[in-house]
């Protein structure tokens, strides 16, 4: 049966796989595989680590309760390939969570889409942990003026230090997080 399996579309393939089906999962590993090594690859400075997620992302394949509903399989795993790459970076980090309910991205959740709400979701996650990680008064500053909506005078009172001090940081800690962004981006975006 074999045979037959190879010249299944990934849709009937797929259906397989929820049923447990082992050779039809080999099916669609060796038809990706090597796409997906080579994005893990291009981006990690390790080839074991690039195979480790090549693992990951299809044992999460074969555990996806909604594998069935995946229209485009080869979209969904270059997609996950690209949030294993960023959840490696962010976890080789060692920054702790940090709670993903503020700054406001997510003020449109009802108008967006599912994959759009989790791709914001995963960004805001790894703008608040770079954040985190930020000196401890640019930090205080921050967050002051993201989360507390204040302007740089009243920060400025508030922690007796000068106006122009306050800016400085703020100006210093945006340019810090526009490099971080681009950087994600361009893991994004390969």
């Amino acid at each position: 049966m074999k045979n037959n399996y190879s010249s299944l579309e990934n849709l009937t393939l797929q259906k397989l796989i929820r049923a447990g089906d082992q050779e039809a999962f080999r099916i669609i590993y060796e038809r990706y595989w090597d796409k997906i090594f080579v994005i893990c690859n291009n981006r990690m400075p390790q080839k074991d680590i690039a195979e480790d997620l090549l693992q990951d992302i299809f044992i999460s394949l074969w555990n996806n309760p909604k594998l069935e509903e995946i229209q485009n399989l080869e979209a969904y795993l270059f997609q996950a390939a690209k949030f294993s790459i960023i959840k490696y970076v962010n976890r080789s980090s060692r920054v702790d969570f940090v709670d993903p309910n503020s700054y406001g991205l997510l003020d449109r959740v009802e108008e967006l889409e599912l994959d759009e709400v989790l791709n914001i979701k995963e960004l805001q996650q790894l703008i608040f942990q770079e954040v985190e990680r930020l000196p401890e008064k640019a930090k205080i500053i921050f967050n002051y003026s993201r989360i507390d909506n204040l302007d740089s005078r009243e920060i400025a009172e508030k922690l007796n230090i000068s106006h122009r001090t306050v800016e400085n940081q703020i100006s210093k800690s945006l340019k810090h997080l526009r490099i971080f962004i681009n950087n994600i981006k361009s893991l994004l975006f390969f």
